[in-house]
């Protein structure tokens, strides 16, 4: 209501100030004119707002978000995560891996979950491939921050 008072007296001070100051001929009628539109606009936009499905607010905009842009920035900071973590395999472990990243649209756009496909490359047996797994969620966690219970280890030969 402030904001709508303050908008109403703007206005209108505005308008005063320009009609003093203006020519009495035609381009002095012309802008009176308008000033008395623009202050006819501000007073009646709450009622406006009333009558209409997509009410325009004064003071504070009522912002929405754009799910297909939150959505290309997860997916771009998805694809970034695997790069980094594929390359982090290949180094330390000397590992080829696929690695799949899922990031939520939230906020700060939250890791849900990493699934790596790893090709044994020489590593046998089953215990291996366990404590293997461990040691790449625990180097993931180092080096990136990520929560080791994110990352799932699937092998294939």
């Amino acid at each position: 209501m402030k904001s709508y008072i303050l908008a109403i007296a703007g206005a209108v001070i505005l308008s005063a100030a320009l009609t003093a100051i203006l020519p009495s001929g035609k381009t002095g009628k012309f802008i009176r004119g308008m000033c008395r539109l623009v202050v006819f606009s501000v007073v009646a936009a709450p009622l406006v707002s009333l009558f209409s499905e997509h009410a325009v607010k004064l003071g504070a905009a009522e912002v929405g978000y754009d799910e297909n842009y939150l959505l290309k920035c997860a997916e771009l900071l998805s694809k970034e995560d695997e790069r980094r973590i594929e390359a982090l395999l290949a180094e330390e472990f000397s590992l080829t891996a696929e690695a799949e990243a899922e990031r939520g649209t939230e906020e700060n756009f939250p890791l849900r979950k990493i699934t790596l496909k790893v090709s044994p490359n020489g590593i046998f047996g089953q215990e291996e491939h366990i404590n293997m797994a461990e040691r790449i969620g625990s180097a993931l966690s180092e080096a990136f921050g990520y929560a080791p219970e994110l990352v799932e280890v699937i092998w294939y030969d």
